[in-house]
């Protein structure tokens, strides 16, 4: 059994990102992999913006936490735990304003905690998570290119983004499904939907492979 962990990031109801995403993992299904699927939905957790207060508890940690601080570190916790036993990582990330969502970003503020997720040796941060493949379906109103590490686009703030901070925690096997054109008419619709698509059903059959060897 394949522990998969589905971080569904859109607060759309109608979100594109989060139906490629469940093609992904129908994709995987049909190719043989049976999964114990976890789904978190940010914009159901509802995570509350970090305050000082909030920061130091995960940060530095307190003596005497506060309910609200006893609150954030227990999700914290969990949120990180679901990260440490999944075996594959898949992230439903549509583009705003040429970067990640907000509650991305509260997400990520949520799980970057030192001793946790990271540490510092003597050539600098280390990531103390154990490496996994993630990926990421990244949905795009415009045409920002396929979150290329090599050849980025220009106006991509996205992917290098979250190729960074995702190998700061230890997860450096990011694969990025790019839906371009969504909001650019039917016909540049309809083209970026099908390229990733093509690229879902490719990624998953390795993976499906890559699990069975």
């Amino acid at each position: 059994m394949t522990n998969l962990l589905f971080l569904a990031t859109s607060i759309s109801s109608s979100s594109i990102s989060t139906a490629l995403a469940h093609e992904f993992i129908e994709n995987l299904k049909s190719n043989g992999v049976e999964l114990d699927l976890k789904i978190r939905s940010l914009s159901s957790d509802q995570l509350q913006n970090p305050d000082e207060k909030i920061t130091s508890a995960l940060r530095v940690g307190v003596e005497n936490p506060t309910e609200k601080q006893m609150v954030a570190i227990a999700q914290s916790d969990s949120m990180i735990a679901e990260l440490d036993v999944a075996d594959i990582v898949l992230i439903g990330a549509p583009m705003n304003n040429f970067t990640i969502s907000a509650q991305m970003r509260t997400y990520f503020d949520y799980i970057i905690r030192p001793g946790k997720t990271f540490g510092y040796s003597p050539t600098g941060p280390k990531g103390l998570l154990t490496d996994k493949p993630v990926f990421i379906i990244s949905t795009r109103g415009g045409q920002y290119g396929e979150g290329s590490r090599d050849e980025p686009n220009p106006y991509d703030f996205q992917s290098g983004y979250l190729r960074h901070i995702l190998s700061f925690i230890g997860l450096t096997s990011v694969e990025i499904i790019a839906a371009n054109g969504m909001d650019m008419g039917d016909t540049p619709k309809v083209d970026g939907l099908a390229k990733a698509r093509t690229n879902i059903k490719a990624l998953a059959k390795v993976t499906a492979s890559d699990l069975a060897a």
